[in-house]
Order: C-alpha cells, then sequence, then structure tokens
C-alpha cells in the first residue's frame, strides 16, 4: 500500500524530532506534528530554561563566597528582566537549530494538534485565523507508522482550597516572568521541587520545601538524599519531611499552607505556592482511546519495541509512563526508528542515567544497595569522599562522595551513585562501563588523569577490593538479562 508519509511523529519533544531527525536520517518520508512550540516540554519550559536560571545561581554562588579565594566583591545585584532574556534567548537558539537540524534531514513540520485516527492514519487540526473569524483546518495525512510522543505535563493534587489560593508550577518560574515573592512553599521533594528550590533560594526567595515521604529525591540512594538535606537546610531552605499538605487558605497577609503529619497540624504562611509533586503523560489530546488504543492510567502499554497494541504505532518518551527524563525519550526515539526500520538497536533502555541539578550535583544509574539486595545480590560497596578529592576540593566541593555498587561474586557493577561538583558529566562514563560490562576491576584499571574530580571514581573502584572476588575474563550479565 503507499502511503503519503512513511513515518508521522505526533510531539516535537526530544522523543519526537530526534525520532524525526533520525527517521530523516534513514531516508524515511517524515512528519513532525506540533501544537505548539518545537522542543516540547523539555526545550521551552523544562530542561534548558532550568540550566540557564541554575548557571546564573551558580555564577551568583561563585561571587558570593569569593571571598574564600582572597577576591573582593560587591553584593551581586539581579536584574530579573535581563535573567529572563537569557533564558528567552538560550531557547530561542535551540529552536533554531533544531528547526535546522530537521530540514537539513527533509522532515515536514507540520503545526497543530495531531489525532491518531487508525493505525495508519494521522489527522492535524490547525486553528486559522481570517481578518473576521476564525475556523479550524482539517488536514488528513496516511502514514505507514506512528510514533506518539506527546510528553507530558506538570500533575496537581487535588488540595482543598489550592485553586481558589492559586499557584505556580514550574511552568510559571521558567516559561513567564513573574515577579519573585519574599517566601515560596515548595509541595513536592523530587527533582522538581528540589531544583526549584535552589534556584529560588540563589534569587533571594525564602524557600520552605513541603515533601509527603521521609526523604528528598525519594526514588535515589538514601545516603545522597540525606546529604542533600542537610546541604539545602546549611544554605537556609526549610524542609518539611513526613509531612501532608492537607489545606490551603488565602489569607489577608498572604496563603497558609495547613500540613498534617503524625504529631498532628502545623500552619505555614507564605506568598506563593509552588506545586512540584511530579508530572503525568499526555494522553487526553491525541484522540488515543477513539482510534482504539487502550490506555493505562500512567500511559500508554508498549512492548520492548515501544510497539503499542494497535499495529504501526508506536509510543516514546513520557507518554508511557516509565522514565521521564529527555534523554530516556531521546533513547526511546533512536530504538523505535531502528525497529520501524527493521534495523537492531544497539541502545540499552535498562541503563538510564538520572542527574539532579542541586548543589552540590547527582547524578546515578543501575541499582541502588537496598534495590541489589532485594533483587538477591550479595553485594559490595566501594565509596569515596569528594572532600578528599583535590580539583574538587578546591572548586569549593566540601560534601559528596562517588558510590559504587557491585556484584561480590562476579564483580558486575550494579549501580553508581554520585555526589559533587561535575556529579552530571561524570555519571556517562559509568553508564558506557556499565553497558560494555566492564568489571569493577576493569573500571578502576583505567588511568585517571589528575587533578581531576573522575579521580573519585577510581578511589571509589579501589576501595570495593575488587580484584580479590573478580575471576578473569568473566563479566555479570544480569543487568542487560533484565
Amino acid at each position: 500500500m503507499s502511503y503519503q508519509y512513511d513515518l508521522v511523529i505526533i510531539g516535537s519533544g526530544p522523543g519526537g524530532y530526534v525520532a524525526a531527525i533520525r527517521a530523516g536520517q534513514y531516508g524515511l518520508k517524515t512528519a513532525l506534528i506540533e501544537q505548539g512550540e518545537l522542543g516540547g516540554t523539555c526545550l521551552n519550559r523544562d530542561c534548558i530554561p532550568t540550566q540557564a536560571m541554575l548557571h546564573a545561581g551558580e555564577i551568583l554562588h561563585h561571587i558570593r563566597s569569593a571571598s574564600s579565594y582572597g577576591i573582593s566583591t560587591a553584593e551581586p545585584d539581579v536584574d530579573l528582566e535581563k535573567l529572563y532574556h537569557f533564558r528567552d534567548k538560550t531557547v530561542k537558539k535551540l529552536q533554531g537549530g533544531i528547526q535546522s537540524l530537521l530540514k537539513a534531514q527533509g522532515v515536514d513540520i507540520l503545526k497543530g494538534r495531531g489525532i491518531l485516527v487508525g493505525p495508519h492514519q494521522v489527522r492535524i487540526e490547525s486553528v486559522s485565523t481570517q481578518t473576521t473569524s476564525t475556523a479550524t483546518q482539517v488536514t488528513e495525512l496516511s502514514t505507514g507508522s506512528v510514533i506518539l510522543a506527546m510528553g507530558s505535563r506538570p500533575v496537581v493534587p487535588p488540595i482543598p482550597g489550592l485553586e481558589e489560593a492559586g499557584y505556580w508550577t514550574s511552568r510559571t518560574m521558567l516559561e513567564e516572568n513573574p515577579q519573585l515573592p519574599a517566601r515560596m512553599i515548595i509541595i513536592g521533594g523530587g527533582v522538581i521541587g528540589v531544583e526549584s528550590a535552589t534556584i529560588l533560594k540563589d534569587l533571594g526567595v525564602k524557600v520552605t520545601v513541603v515533601e509527603m515521604l521521609d526523604q528528598l529525591l525519594p526514588r535515589m540512594d538514601g545516603e545522597i538524599a540525606e546529604t542533600l538535606r542537610r546541604s539545602m537546610k546549611k544554605s537556609g531552605i526549610d524542609i518539611d519531611l513526613g509531612v501532608r499538605v492537607s489545606e490551603v487558605k488565602q489569607g489577608a497577609s498572604g496563603k497558609e499552607c495547613i500540613l498534617q503529619d503524625g504529631n498532628g497540624e502545623k500552619r505555614i504562611e507564605t506568598d506563593e505556592i509552588m506545586v512540584a509533586v511530579g508530572r503525568g503523560a499526555v494522553l487526553d489530546t491525541a484522540g488515543l482511546e477513539a482510534a482504539g488504543l487502550s490506555l493505562e492510567k500512567t500511559g500508554i502499554p508498549v512492548d520492548e519495541h515501544l510497539r503499542t497494541a494497535l499495529p504501526g504505532v508506536y509510543a516514546i518518551g513520557d507518554v508511557t509512563g516509565k522514565w521521564q527524563l529527555a534523554h530516556a525519550a531521546s533513547a526511546d526515539a533512536l530504538a523505535a526508528v531502528d525497529t520501524i526500520t527493521g534495523r537492531h538497536s544497539h541502545i540499552n533502555r535498562n541503563l538510564i542515567p538520572s542527574c539532579v541539578y542541586t548543589r552540590p550535583e547527582i547524578s546515578s544509574v543501575g541499582m541502588t544497595a537496598e534495590e541489589a539486595e532485594a533483587a538477591g545480590y550479595s553485594i559490595k560497596i566501594g565509596s569515596f569522599p569528594m572532600a578528599a578529592n583535590g580539583k574538587s576540593m578546591i572548586m569549593g566541593g566540601n560534601s559528596g562522595f562517588v558510590k559504587l555498587v557491585t556484584d561480590q561474586a562476579t564483580g558486575e557493577i550494579l549501580g553508581a551513585h554520585l555526589m559533587g561538583e561535575r556529579a552530571t558529566d561524570m555519571i556517562a562514563g559509568i553508564t558506557l562501563a556499565m553497558g560494555s560490562e566492564l568489571s569493577i576491576e576493569e573500571l578502576g584499571a583505567a588511568v585517571y588523569p589528575h587533578p581531576t574530580v573522575s579521580e573519585a571514581i577510581m578511589e571509589s573502584a579501589h576501595d570495593v577490593e575488587a580484584l580479590s572476588i573478580h575471576k578473569p575474563g568473566g563479566h555479570g550479565t544480569s543487568l542487560k538479562k533484565r
């Protein structure tokens, strides 16, 4: 059967545009449909704007701590308008770069709302504004395959009084140009919550983070989470763990959060509230159920090749309800296009690194010690403090560590957990080592340049004492099997 396109992709985030570029490289006639701005959530109102504002905060931090290096400075002033301009200029420049890459591969960029009609049919609804009226234009596309990549949006819990009092999400700070309040309560101590707290604190806001569970970053290594809590407290951020926001009220002098824990009720006054409890898959914009696609509460069910229950229809990234990470969506994209074109994918989607851009930075890949033991491993852990690393010490890194979790029987690296200067840059090397099935002995035997922060990885590998437990030539394969 002849189709108008070989592939139609709904959504232009880091899943959608990466899939379109790879499809174009493979010679597929490809259309990319986007209702909003090219680049999706990550580029326009999440990863990139966050990094722009975190970088500004890092500069502020270095200026304020310059006296420890013998450098005298005045207290810096922050021009919010110029900061927002820098953020927006960065986003626009990257949008232009993506558009150029797509055009270079012959991808048609189509504006409008993409709606799945069936396995090989997609409808585009776009609004056309004439001088006197507004009309909806409908375009029908036929295609060999479809990739669904609509992404996710912030989840807002049904807290009594929240809607009436008003609230921020991460979009408010990262996409709009708000005046900063004097006080902010952030509901949620996950990645978005702690990164937002870091930004706002650097910009002079008095921040309180409220988390329902008993640790920050609930899915991360517990020692890292506790070290971060202490670091944030030391910087002046208040942390309330194990508490639930039961109600929000609008008072005469601001907003009031009513918190509940095992000891009863506590009330905190604030000027603004940010909701940062997580994100949910966008499942209501593309006509999925009407097209015959069954959905789960958290996302679109897919198999190991990203195929949905509808023939020729794939789903990638946040809409699958799994990893809500830009690089995970990009990995899904490449794997899906490889499947569509009959190629073998070399991407190990069992090894997805996570990064948290707080101060200090945090990164991890693989299993925590608790997860490894629960999976039946007899583990051995190597750890090295960043305070003992020369380069980290020079850069002012006084907290954090590298922790490596290994299988005692084989020397296989089961997980890595880093906290400190440049932790988010270093995790890629360990991810590569794990994906290549290097043993802990081989990781520690590599020659690391001195002085660098990366030497902490070598020291942590040496701490495992892998030579006494590793059989020459024997590599563990359990992560690949899972």
